[in-house]
């Protein structure tokens, strides 16, 4: 009988654990989808890198988790349909968390949220109301809760749909729409930067229940632990001070989160 190699056993348990490690590793990669095509929540850069507050918050949570982030941008209608048919972990893209999508996927609230309109600098954007918006064109966004509102409560207007907000905006600073729908965080960037010179966001904001309580997370319906996993980082991001660290780096003024 020979003797046991010691040394060769050594190895091979090592090499078994290290493969295991790796394994593991490879497992907690999350494919998370994003829009790409709206600032500052996301965007791609020259070289092609998604970046933005969603990616920071993404990779956050990511880092909680002991995953690796892997991202991809893609038109935001299809967002949704991609994570219920396995293609992302999850989706993290400022979507509104509305009774209607926690139907169909879970969410995790992550910032309070307004919505408003952006319109021309000579404007009265005190008044929302479909009457005062009667016989003009206003814009939004394909597949977005805005898009929803303005179907159900603007039909004395002419209204437009777009792939990106970024479109959008092209248009009202052209002067061939009279307004844009959207987030009153990301209509308070353009306005800052390329739009500073021809439009301002409204004195008045939208807080109708069907444009949503807040922004929030896509996971798949009933994809547990990653759900719960994932409510205890965003907790965790906002009782530490983590959240708000990250969104002042795009914002002068702090937003809550109130569950």
């Amino acid at each position: 009988m020979k003797p046991v190699n010691h040394y060769k056993v050594l190895l091979a348990t090592a090499l078994l654990l290290l493969s295991a490690t790796a394994a593991m590793a490879e497992q907690r990669t999350l494919k998370i989808g994003t829009d790409g095509l709206y600032p500052p929540f996301s965007v791609v850069d020259n070289a092609g890198k998604v970046t933005g507050l969603d990616i920071d918050i993404g990779d956050a949570i990511c880092a909680k988790l002991k995953a690796k982030c892997e991202w991809t941008a893609q038109d935001f209608e299809g967002l949704i349909p991609a994570v219920q048919n396995g293609r992302y972990d999850m989706v993290i893209a400022s979507h509104s968390v509305t009774a209607e999508r926690k139907k169909v996927v879970d969410m995790v609230k992550y910032y309070n949220n307004t919505a408003s309109f952006v319109i021309r600098k000579d404007s009265d954007g005190s008044d929302l109301s479909p009457a005062k918006f009667t016989g003009k064109v206003i814009g939004a966004q394909t597949g977005t809760v805005h898009a929803s509102y303005l179907e159900k409560n603007f039909s004395g207007s002419t209204l437009k749909f777009y792939p990106s907000q970024i479109e959008a905006y092209a248009d009202l600073s052209a002067g061939r729409i009279d307004a844009v729908m959207g987030d009153t965080p990301t209509l308070y960037t353009w306005v800052q930067g390329e739009g500073k010179d021809c439009c301002k966001v409204s004195d008045a904001k939208i807080s109708d229940p069907s444009v949503g309580d807040g922004a929030g997370i896509v996971i798949k319906k009933g994809n547990e632990p990653l759900r719960s996993e994932v409510q205890k980082a965003v907790d965790l991001m906002w009782s530490n001070g983590e959240f708000d660290a990250i969104w002042a780096k795009y914002f002068p003024f702090r937003i809550g989160n109130d569950k």
